[in-house]
């Protein structure tokens, strides 16, 4: 489905922009002044890539080889300095991306990881609940499917037993969603899962120690920060693209010009802090 233009969107947008502007110019200065480049990484996530968008997603390949080093994301050594780097991952599984987005991939050398809801493979997504949902009719791939990916191209991770927002759940739940899909999902590729995503990008502290104790070696969540800033980086945040995305939407996300939303974000909720604290302050001051 082609995403709607909305003024949100279009604000996004704008901003992002700016944002690589002023990276551009600044990568300028510092190449005047001799400075040396650092590297740079983001990791685009993915859900679904239907077949009436598969050319879409073939232009934006195009354009990620063009802009940026393909990465897989189970990389441990350093970034190449003075390189943007660019890791491709998807989501939930859905049996789309094998028809359509694999060979694509394939065909550039484009390494990719994806992320499993374990209790969902070769059923259908019963935790879209939405029946609006553009994926709702979308089925999972099978176990057949994941044992014949190409291992040397796309990597396996888990993305929980059942799709639940990790955060609302007891310590045990949540200890069971994160453990088991990774044991679930081994047993079905005979081989060992590393990476994990949070559902909905929801964590907290708790459940990222339950990553940790899991035996993960990266956990991925939803936010569009530079990624693989050191080697040993266990929280890696991602930037959500769709095959519809705008040209130079994504390639602003590609870019990581969308990375001043986290920023954005955390200032927002801080305001909305101060403004209940303004209030609750008001009412405890005014008479009784």
């Amino acid at each position: 489905m082609h995403r709607t233009v909305s003024a949100k969107r279009v604000l996004f947008l704008a901003i992002s922009t700016l944002v690589f502007c002023w990276s551009t110019l600044m990568k300028r200065i510092r190449q005047l002044l001799r400075i040396k480049a650092r590297a740079t990484c983001v990791v685009l996530y993915y859900h679904e890539v239907r077949s009436e968008d598969r050319s879409r997603f073939a232009h934006q390949m195009d354009l990620l080889k063009r802009c940026a080093t393909p990465v897989p994301t189970d990389r441990t050594e350093p970034l190449i300095a003075g390189q943007h780097h660019v890791a491709v991952t998807f989501d939930d599984g859905f049996q789309s991306v094998i028809e359509n987005a694999l060979p694509e991939l394939r065909m550039r050398q484009i390494p990719a990881t994806l992320f499993i809801i374990t209790n969902a493979v070769g059923k259908a997504p019963d935790w879209l609940t939405d029946r609006g949902s553009p994926a709702h009719d979308q089925p999972v791939m099978s176990e057949t499917d994941l044992q014949n990916l190409p291992a040397g191209l796309i990597s396996v991770g888990s993305h929980t037993l059942s799709h639940p927002r990790l955060p609302k759940l007891t310590k045990s739940e949540a200890q069971r969603e994160i453990a088991e899909s990774r044991t679930k999902l081994e047993c079905i590729l005979q081989r060992e899962v590393r990476l994990f995503s949070f559902p909905y990008g929801a964590y907290n502290a708790e459940t990222i120690a339950l990553c940790r104790q899991a035996g993960y070696q990266r956990v991925f969540t939803s936010s569009p920060t530079w990624a693989f800033i050191t080697p040993e980086e266990f929280i890696t945040g991602r930037v959500p693209v769709e095959p519809g995305d705008w040209q130079l939407e994504f390639r602003m996300k590609l870019m990581g010009a969308y990375r001043w939303l986290p920023l954005a974000i955390s200032l927002k909720r801080c305001i909305i802090s101060l403004f209940k604290a303004r209030d609750r302050r008001k009412i405890e001051a005014a008479p009784a």
